[in-house]
Formats: structure tokens, C-alpha cells, sequence
């Protein structure tokens, strides 16, 4: 079995604050299987770290295979810990969403860590270093395996390829819990990815105002899950906060076909049509809401009163615009 390569001396000062349970029993260590020759993911760009800050090195080299341009030294602000000396994975998460990226943690099993990689998606691992009680917390991104002598590969602390035994990986993995995490543009989906899970992903960033790439996210959800309510609800408010009604009125339509009699589709279709120049469907739509809503719903009852009343007001100042005839 080839020597597994020197860790850099930056490797072992990259520390990070996280609780992990110890177990009674450690199963065995078992490469999965299904799995083809190996993959390298090559264009992965690389950043050597400076000490301490694996993390902003590692997130900036899954931004930058996302296809964002960004420096670590640009993300220790937002990432590093100075009285921990690292990064906490709650910073990581929250960076990569502030640069317009889905982060998706995914399931602690190899089998997925392997299925990414195929799919050309490098991986944001933590792992433990250390040896015996003593800790050394890392950052570094999985970018390919082999299968022959079954090899991790990954860009680490200050060396591009740096390339370990599976089971030496996985033993510095497991103390993590085999956290991982895949960072990606709106309009990629983890090949892996589970539709409350990534959907769940998806509404911090709508939250912190990208409406658009939220909007993409969800579309790119619905192109697997086409069925899946909160992915069209929150494709519909992310169109029609865009401006784009005519696509938020189809997408609303969409989720009534799916949810019939639903008080808060209805009230937010009957907005949309305001919004078109369709007071009469309007009225109707708000009429419907009106009727499906429970009356202890305050909050509710009194947003589809407020509707209501503009869509009469609208009535009486004009007319419908020649498109609502359909």
C-alpha cells in the first residue's frame, strides 16, 4: 500500500470547537461498494492555508469549484475564531449562503461521500488529526478516491494532493462524525440530496434577500421532485417577489392542483392577479380564501380581508386588462 503523504506542520494547529459523542463500539471499516475505478476532481482550485485557518482555505476552494471567486484571506472574517483558533461549521454554513451558495450537509456514510465525487461535486470534510486524547481539528476537501489501493485524495492544509488510506481517512473522519458538506450554485443539485433536507437549504438564502438564487434552487428542486409542495411554494414567492407574475400565477395554480382549498395559495394568488391587472379573478380567489380559512386564524383572516378589499377597490377604479379572459 503506497505511504500515505507527510501532513504539512499548518495540519495540527487548525483547531475548531465541536462536541463528539465517543461509542463503545467502532464498526468496522469497510470500503463501500458499487463503486467504480475512482474519480479525481482535478480542476478543483487549491489554496494553501495559512496557520490556523484551514477552514477559510477549504471554503474558499469549494466556492471556487462552484464557480465563485474568493480568496481565504477574503473569508477569515466571516469564518475564523480567533479564541478558538479555527472555524466552526455553523460559519462555514453561514459564509458560503452569504456568497450565494447552497451548502448541503450531507449524510455521514462513504457510499455518499463517493457518489458526490462521481458527480463531480469535491467535498468540504472535518476531520481529526490527532492521536489518541489529543485533538487536531481540520478542514480539507475531498477531491477524488482510487479504488485499486483504495486511496482518498484531497486538497489539505499547504499540499495540493495529498493522498491517504481509505481507512486512515476514515478513522480521522469518524471522530467528526463524518461531517461533510457540498457548497453549490442554485441550479446544481447534490447527487445525493434528500427533497426536505435540501429544501430546508434553500430558505436561509431567500431569507438573506437572494431571491433569485433561491428561485433557482427551488426550480432546480421541482426538476426532481416535481411534486414537492414547499419547493413550489417557494418557487412561486421567490417569482412573484422577481416581478416574474406570470410565472408565479402558474406556479400557484400548480401547487392548487396539488393542495385544493388552501387558504394561503388562494390569498397569494388572488395578490398575484392584483399584480397582473385581474381584479375579478382576484375577488374570487380572495372569496375562496376567504371561505377555506378556520376563523381562529387571525392573522390569516385578516390578510385575506386586506386582499379582498383591494381587489373591490381595484373593480371600481377600472376594469380588468384584456389577458384575465382565459
Amino acid at each position: 500500500m503506497p505511504r500515505m503523504s507527510r501532513p504539512n506542520r499548518f495540519v495540527g494547529a487548525c483547531l475548531v470547537a465541536i462536541v463528539v459523542c465517543g461509542c463503545a463500539h467502532t464498526p468496522p471499516i469497510v470500503y463501500p461498494t458499487d463503486v467504480g475505478p475512482g474519480v479525481e476532481l482535478h480542476a478543483t482550485p487549491f489554496f494553501a492555508q495559512d496557520i490556523h485557518q484551514c477552514g477559510p482555505a477549504a471554503l474558499a476552494t469549494v466556492l471556487g469549484a462552484s464557480g465563485m471567486s474568493v480568496t481565504p484571506d477574503e473569508l477569515v472574517s466571516q469564518t475564523y475564531l480567533p479564541g478558538r483558533r479555527g472555524s466552526l461549521q455553523l460559519e462555514l454554513i453561514a459564509a458560503a449562503r452569504r456568497h450565494q451558495r447552497i451548502p448541503y450537509v450531507l449524510d455521514p456514510d462513504a457510499n455518499v461521500l463517493f457518489a458526490e465525487l462521481d458527480a463531480g461535486h469535491p467535498v468540504l470534510v472535518l476531520q481529526d488529526l490527532g492521536v489518541g486524547p489529543l485533538h487536531a481539528w481540520h478542514y480539507a476537501v475531498v477531491i477524488g478516491y482510487e479504488s485499486g489501493p483504495q486511496l482518498i485524495v484531497l486538497r489539505s492544509g499547504t499540499t495540493e494532493r495529498l493522498t491517504m488510506p481509505y481507512a486512515d481517512f476514515i478513522r480521522s473522519w469518524r471522530k467528526s462524525q463524518q461531517w461533510a458538506v457540498v457548497v453549490l450554485a442554485g441550479d446544481t443539485l447534490p447527487a445525493t440530496a434528500q427533497p426536505g433536507r435540501y429544501v430546508e437549504s434553500i430558505e436561509p438564502i431567500e431569507q438573506l434577500g437572494d431571491t433569485a438564487v433561491a428561485r433557482d434552487a427551488y426550480a432546480t428542486a421541482l426538476r426532481r421532485w416535481p411534486d414537492n409542495l414547499i419547493a413550489l411554494f417557494g418557487l412561486a414567492t421567490t417569482q412573484y417577489r422577481l416581478g416574474e407574475l406570470t410565472a408565479a400565477a402558474a406556479t400557484y395554480e400548480r401547487l392548487l392542483q396539488l393542495a385544493p382549498g388552501n387558504p394561503i395559495v388562494l390569498n397569494n394568488l388572488a395578490e398575484v392577479m392584483l399584480g397582473l391587472g385581474c381584479p375579478t379573478r382576484a375577488l374570487g380567489y380572495a372569496d375562496a380564501a376567504r371561505s377555506a380559512a378556520p376563523q381562529e386564524a387571525s392573522k390569516m383572516t385578516s390578510a385575506i380581508a386586506d386582499t379582498r378589499s383591494k381587489a373591490v377597490a381595484a373593480l371600481v377604479s377600472g376594469r380588468d386588462a384584456s389577458e384575465c379572459d382565459r
